[in-house]
């Protein structure tokens, strides 16, 4: 909930500040309309689905300890759709930080040249120092996204073992967390 609302009252403030400087109602300096905008397209993003994933983690958690001290308990079937998927918990965030990146190194890759070209030092090595971090967090979430998905076969067999579940349940756990591209979103 926070981070939503957080989320909204910043998208609020980029448009805003972009609005306001571009009909000249109100002059908006370039730093702060651009750190607006970046945090909006990057760092809102990751955070949001950072903390979904801390929230299905923790269910996670909590219903395999529930299991482990209770193993003929079953839960209830909204805790099971609630908390556990075929999809572990961090692969929207690794897939989230594998597209920022992924548009970070193609943005800022086409950028660095031009502000090289204009001898724009201070904004070169501003650029190259994005494009550097943008190529890490590339090459962090390659790998984070298999291990996910290892995990999330994992949990599959794990939660098989623990209970059966009604077909109907079954089904709706298979969707992913992150949808099928037909216009499903985030979550339940």
């Amino acid at each position: 909930m926070a981070t939503s609302v957080a989320g909204a009252v910043l998208v609020g403030a980029a448009v805003a500040s972009v609005v306001a400087d571009a009909s000249d109602w109100v002059p908006v300096p370039r730093t702060v309309q651009a750190g607006l905008v970046l945090v909006t397209l990057f760092v809102l993003p990751v955070a949001w689905v950072t903390a979904h994933a801390v929230w299905a983690l923790r269910g996670r958690a909590e219903l395999f300890m529930a299991a482990e001290e209770h193993p003929r308990q079953r839960p209830t079937d909204r805790q099971l759709f609630n908390h556990l998927r075929n999809e572990h918990p961090l692969t929207p965030l690794w897939w989230m930080v594998s597209i920022l990146g992924g548009l970070g190194v193609l943005c800022l890759g086409f950028a660095l040249p031009f502000a090289l070209a204009d001898g724009a030092v201070l904004a070169g090595v501003l650029l190259g120092t994005g494009l550097a971090v943008s190529l890490a967090a590339l090459a962090l979430a390659v790998p984070g996204i298999r291990r996910a998905a290892r995990q999330g076969s994992e949990d599959e067999k794990r939660r098989a073992e623990l209970w059966s579940l009604p077909t109907a349940v079954e089904r709706r756990l298979t969707v992913p967390l992150l949808g099928t591209g037909d216009g499903a979103h985030l979550g339940a």
